[in-house]
């Protein structure tokens, strides 16, 4: 509950801020929309083929518009809040300008303004705003047009009417924020489960591979590196699953430390890739880091063995994986503990 009324100040952040302004855009046109054809409604009751007064309530129109088209333009959850806000305040406006016009004002106010408090609430990301829009709906709307005089019975009950109406709204406003908070959680939630390694926290192959695919499009020489522990079934068959897992760990820890700015993740089992932006000589130089560091790793010592190939951009990955798996075959066989250039079968030892 702490955490719900920390967001209820502010808005989050950059990721939260582009959820919720994707799931709170379609709602608040849906309610300005609906406030507008309310309106319409309101306007056209009351005048129909009557034409008197029917000018000075259209002022309104242009504010309900207005409010409209920058809430369909929006681009950011702060460009939507500030949207939200002019468009209940000139729907406010816009119906405070009907009910000058109207013979009973003092009779529409309540229900009026009940109703904006209520649709207000699930426009708005924060308490703070939904409150303070709701106060200023009121004032619009009540000054001079509130029911009774101060300690008479209509006024009382008046009073009892907004401030319930206000109480259902915060309620309803925190609600919808506790849903907005727990669907991002959820989607946070799910895709660490869709796109990373729950054992070594490095991005799964189909992460890899999306990234991948995606790294296709840039500009630049790039090269495939194949990964994969020397000797891991033989790891875990004489020291335990336990020892395996620890292993690993430890060799995707030193992948994802080196690999900063280049792309990695752990393809299955005891293979890991890594997408290196650079030149051959520069990916050689690279694999021959990741040799020492993961032999210096691991205690007792563990070795890896790496196949490199050119990173096809105008071929299907699975080009660039196999000739990279080509070149890992060869350094197995010529002794592990090396990497091996796939275009002419280099062999540089460790």
């Amino acid at each position: 509950m702490r955490k719900l009324f920390a967001y209820s100040y502010f808005i989050g952040d950059p990721e939260q801020q582009r959820q919720f302004f994707v799931e709170g855009r379609p709602i608040v046109i849906l309610t300005q929309a609906f406030g507008l054809i309310a309106w319409l409604c309101a306007i056209t009751l009351l005048f129909g083929s009557n034409g008197d007064g029917l000018l000075k309530v259209t002022l309104g129109a242009p504010g309900i518009v207005a409010s409209l088209l920058l809430t369909i333009r929006a681009r950011s959850l702060r460009q939507l809040i500030i949207s939200g806000v002019l468009g209940a305040v000139s729907t406010a406006i816009a119906f405070r300008l009907f009910l000058d016009q109207t013979e009973q004002p003092v009779f529409w106010v309540l229900p009026i303004g009940i109703a904006m408090a209520l649709a207000a609430a699930p426009v708005f990301s924060g308490l703070i705003n939904y409150v303070a829009t709701v106060v200023v709906i009121w004032l619009v709307l009540g000054v001079g047009n509130f029911p009774g005089q101060p300690g008479q019975l209509d006024f009382n009950l008046a009073l009892v009417a907004v401030c319930g109406s206000l109480c259902i709204g915060v309620y309803l406003n925190i609600f919808f924020l506790a849903l907005r908070v727990g669907n991002f959680r959820a989607r946070k939630e799910l895709t660490v489960l869709a796109f990373k390694d729950s054992l070594t926290g490095l991005d799964n192959r189909r992460k890899f591979t999306l990234d991948a695919r995606a790294a296709q499009q840039t500009a630049g020489s790039l090269h495939f590196l194949m990964i994969d522990i020397d000797d891991f079934k033989k790891i875990n068959d004489t020291l335990g699953h336990d020892a395996g897992d620890e292993v690993l760990k430890k060799t995707a820890a030193v992948i994802g430390n080196l690999s900063a700015g280049h792309l990695c993740g752990r393809l299955g089992g005891e293979e890991f890739g890594v997408v290196f932006h650079g030149e051959l000589a520069e990916a050689c130089a690279f694999a021959g880091r990741m040799l020492d560091e993961v032999r210096a790793a691991c205690v007792p010592a563990r070795t890896i063995s790496i196949g490199i190939a050119a990173f096809d951009k105008q071929a299907d990955l699975s080009v660039s994986y196999r000739h990279a798996d080509r070149a890992l075959y060869s350094a197995k066989h010529a002794g592990k503990n090396r990497y091996v250039v796939a275009a002419d079968q280099r062999v540089a030892a460790a």
